[in-house]
């Protein structure tokens, strides 16, 4: 079924209550005396943590207004940088999860180290998380999600929704292609169903991973396990 004008609408209003619990969320700061001062590691995933609700407050509002503004490619390509962080926010939550049953130090100390400082160009040591292995991780959890961000990716790159169904249209009776965002094939409110998806995956692992700082935190705090 091809979604209203009315089907949009409500899309966008749940997408901007959802960017408000997170504007709501945000926090200022993180004090690392309140964590364990046997091992960096936990300070080191709230951080993360933290740092990606932030990063994913400012997408989301940008991707709300740049909707609103039918701004279409824009708004896709933003969209897309919101779905990423939902994914690294997942591989996050995994990882935590992995290691509370795992405690496997090093494997969860490199993985917080990338978190942190990764890149592709080696502006710093590490090598940047693989988002296209956190779209993948995800998308076994949730149906579909690979193909969701990589119907985002086709108006990102400058393929045919990017570019020809965004900005043009063959007149065939006068072999006239008309240019301009007015021509565009596609809603620009198309990129707030992915959206919305997006900004309840987050909630959702955001919250999750709570409990399991915790619970990493005491693992370390206890002396269950050690790491200078």
């Amino acid at each position: 079924m091809t979604p209203t004008a009315s089907d949009y609408s409500e899309l966008l209003q749940e997408a901007k209550e959802l960017a408000q619990v997170l504007r709501d969320s945000l926090p200022k700061d993180i004090y690392a005396g309140s964590l364990t001062l046997k091992s960096k590691l936990p300070f080191k995933a709230i951080s993360i943590r933290e740092l990606l609700i932030h990063r994913q407050s400012e997408l989301v509002d940008a991707a709300i207004v740049l909707c609103e503004a039918d701004r279409l490619v824009p708004a896709f390509v933003v969209t897309r940088a919101a779905v990423e962080t939902t994914a690294v926010t997942y591989l996050l939550y995994r990882n935590m999860k992995q290691f509370v049953t795992s405690r496997d130090v090093h494997q969860f100390s490199e993985f917080l180290m990338r978190g942190l400082f990764g890149s592709k160009n080696d502006f710093t040591p590490e090598e940047a998380v693989n988002v296209l292995t956190a779209i993948d991780h995800l998308d076994k959890e949730s149906e579909d999600f690979r193909k969701m961000y990589d119907s985002l990716c086709e108006f990102t790159h400058p393929n045919y929704a990017g570019v020809f169904g965004a900005f043009g249209l063959m007149e065939e009776e006068t072999s006239t292609l008309r240019l301009g965002k007015k021509y565009q094939a596609v809603p620009t409110l198309m990129a707030v169903g992915p959206l919305v998806i997006s900004l309840k995956l987050f909630q959702k692992y955001y919250n999750d991973s709570a409990k399991l700082l915790t619970t990493l935190n005491q693992l370390f705090e206890q002396g269950v396990v050690s790491h200078n």
